[in-house]
């Protein structure tokens, strides 16, 4: 039988975790018809409260607790990592408040199945039961956009709390960074030219327990995604700043070309050691840039072997 890992990070919920792990093994039976072996392992990323224990109790396949809350991402990398060890054929991501139906993972892992993605991401805002606060919409439509921009993905919901990875890419993910994981899984992917696909899902407002999106997300979120661009896209990241030392270094030295030969100043260049000492800067971004760009190619393509090979 093939294998599906369900993993559900949780921190300080106690008042659902126990009622997701029962939701999630009704599905037990539906997915043993396809021959599916389901397995649940719940992440416990270092609560304070009853989590581990409601979670136990609930009779969860494993139980694997940080000894302290070390961040969302964190506890997605542990997971994905126990899904590898397991060797499961597929893993799948499921929030521990039950806003997504465990009925949408039959759907959600079909394209696996099929062989017509290596992840699946959920797409929430065509069947989403109530309105979703003003600022949450803004940031997920900001940050899809970003996120379309930089994998040239077609995506419609970069951060949903449910997604599907298959055993191409257990074997090669890498999440650097604790805190946010949605977009650092999307880039990641996209630089090691894994397949990409939607599957609608319902979601539905939480009753229990505090999201932990709040305004201080794009500043926590922004500074990962520089992180995870330097390992996976470093010419986005080198480019423009190189070009931002190179291009002021050109107008000052433009401005003050203009200025000799209209008689004000009696030297070509006034601030020679500002003109060189920014141009050369810009340039050595830029090659460094480019040094990087080759190094994460290298990477891209040798993790690219290692998913052909295994096919």
């Amino acid at each position: 039988m093939k294998k599906i890992v369900v993993l559900v990070p949780a921190f300080n919920e106690e008042s659902t975790i126990f009622k997701t792990v029962k939701a999630l093994e009704s599905l037990k039976e539906k997915l043993k018809k396809p021959d599916y072996d389901l397995k649940i392992i719940v992440i416990d990323d270092g609560s304070t409260d009853g989590t581990k224990k409601e979670a136990e109790r609930a009779h969860a396949d494993a139980v694997i607790s940080h000894p302290k809350n070390q961040g969302l991402g964190a506890a997605v990398r542990t997971g994905l990592e126990t899904a590898r060890l397991y060797n499961a054929d597929i893993a799948v991501k499921f929030d521990a408040d039950l806003q997504h139906n465990p009925l949408d993972i039959i759907s959600l892992i079909k394209p696996l199945e099929h062989n017509n993605a290596d992840i699946v991401y959920g797409h929430r805002f065509n069947r989403i039961s109530y309105k979703m606060p003003f600022i949450r919409r803004i940031g997920n439509r900001v940050f899809t956009g970003l996120m379309r921009w930089l994998t040239g993905w077609d995506l419609k919901d970069s951060q949903p709390g449910i997604f599907a990875v298959n055993q191409n890419y257990l074997g090669i993910f890498r999440i650097p960074r604790d805190y946010n994981y949605t977009q650092q899984i999307l880039l990641d992917a996209a630089c090691k030219r894994m397949q990409f696909s939607h599957v609608e899902v319902s979601f539905k407002e939480r009753t229990h327990g505090k999201s932990f999106v709040s305004l201080k997300y794009p500043f926590k979120v922004f500074p990962q995604l520089f992180w995870v661009l330097v390992g996976v896209r470093p010419l986005k990241v080198f480019v423009p700043v190189g070009l931002f030392f190179i291009g002021s270094s050109s107008l000052v030295f433009v401005y003050q070309i203009i200025q000799y030969l209209s008689g004000i100043t009696s030297t070509p260049v006034v601030n020679v050691n500002f003109v060189l000492g920014f141009g050369l800067f810009g340039l050595q971004v830029l090659l460094f840039g480019v040094l990087a760009e080759l190094i994460a190619e290298i990477r891209s393509l040798l993790a690219h072997f290692r998913v052909t090979d295994k096919k």
